[in-house]
């Protein structure tokens, strides 16, 4: 498998896609679209040296404070490149330690912008130091799975079998868990604000206050049940506070979510808007959109969502089996509860790839 990237030509890609973004969207009505910015791959990066032994990218992650991208694989391992290669991203080594499929990797942030951490189906995260490829922390949810985790300040969350732990980073103990709200796995954990908002398999996404702890019941705030299974869920809007949500069977879900949590306030529940049928949406949308041809003959999966603050546009990265991926922009709907609309590709990543794309991270 290979691990591909546009670098610098006349404009770089990432230049071009700023660019992009940065001008406001054009107010289209049904059936006008606009032509989409096409961005196309020229450099490759191997993760899988040996031919006989292929391997998968799951997860990427990147610190461009330190000009470090990583990936994580379908062998347990995370591999490091250096993205300031004036050649191109050069190869930096590898992380071992997990035994089970890694499912989520992050980079702590500014604060400490060479830490690396991971989460993986063994029952562990684990911190690295990416300077040195060696592990500095690791913190144990006995025999359950982990699906996902969360940083903020000195704690650490991650979704389990059902329950959400706490550690404490300071000590490496386990300072909390959540074990009734959810029926099934935790497939995502996120914290802002001193909240924790959590999704799971059995189609809720709760919201707790843990500015004085980590109490199940009294820190409890509010529920949003997409009567789905819950993938990957995000927070947009200039103070994050809007969430996205992409459920199993490819279904968008947008939510109000601090709205819900204030009992005065009159965004009620705070249900904004969902496409139980995007990935159609999305290629009738590409179908109408000039140079996206490479998206047909339809869109065959849902990737993520990005947000822009700059022109306050929240995008979903949608792809096909043949590699090409596609940045649409997502229309909230008029009235809270409606279905989301999208007024074509606004750009167009594509002969990078030859199957599918999981992940697309901006550098």
């Amino acid at each position: 498998m290979h691990f591909r990237f546009d670098e610098e030509t006349e404009e770089t890609a990432e230049q071009e896609l700023a660019r992009r973004l940065r001008q406001p969207a054009a107010t289209q009505s049904s059936g006008s679209y606009g032509a989409c910015t096409n961005l196309h791959a020229v450099n490759v990066l191997k993760t899988d040296f040996d031919s006989g032994d292929q391997c998968y990218v799951f997860d990427v992650a990147a610190s461009m404070t330190v000009g470090i991208v990583a990936a994580a694989l379908s062998n347990h391992t995370v591999k490091l490149y250096n993205a300031r290669d004036s050649g191109g991203f050069t190869y930096l080594g590898e992380l071992k330690g997990h035994t089970d499929v890694i499912s989520e990797i992050a980079f702590a942030g500014d604060d400490n912008p060479h830490a690396l951490y991971s989460s993986s189906e063994e029952g562990s995260v684990r911190g690295w130091d990416s300077r040195t490829g060696q592990q500095a922390e690791s913190f144990a949810a006995g025999t359950g799975k982990l699906f996902s985790f969360s940083l903020m300040r000195n704690y650490l969350a991650a979704g389990s079998d059902g329950e959400v732990f706490f550690w404490d980073r300071r000590t490496g103990k386990q300072c909390g868990a959540f074990t009734d709200t959810h029926a099934e796995d935790v497939t995502q954990v996120k914290f802002c604000h001193n909240r924790l908002i959590s999704g799971s398999v059995d189609g809720l996404i709760n919201v707790f206050d843990i500015s004085t702890g980590f109490d199940e019941d009294e820190g409890f705030l509010a529920a949003f049940n997409i009567e789905n299974s819950v993938s990957r869920l995000g927070l947009y809007g200039l103070h994050s506070e809007k969430l996205w949500c992409l459920s199993h069977t490819e279904t968008l879900h947008l939510w109000e979510w601090v709205a819900a949590c204030d009992e005065e306030s009159a965004g009620g529940q705070g249900v904004l808007g969902e496409d139980r049928n995007a990935r159609a949406s999305l290629t009738q949308a590409a179908s109408m959109t000039p140079g996206a041809d490479a998206l047909g003959p339809g869109l065959d999966y849902l990737i993520s969502c990005a947000y822009s603050p700059r022109t306050s546009e929240l995008l979903l990265l949608a792809g096909n089996n043949q590699g090409a991926v596609g940045c649409f922009p997502v229309a909230e709907p008029s009235a809270p509860g409606g279905t989301c609309t999208f007024a074509g590709a606004k750009a167009l990543l594509a002969g990078g790839h030859s199957s599918v794309s999981t992940h697309v991270c901006s550098l």
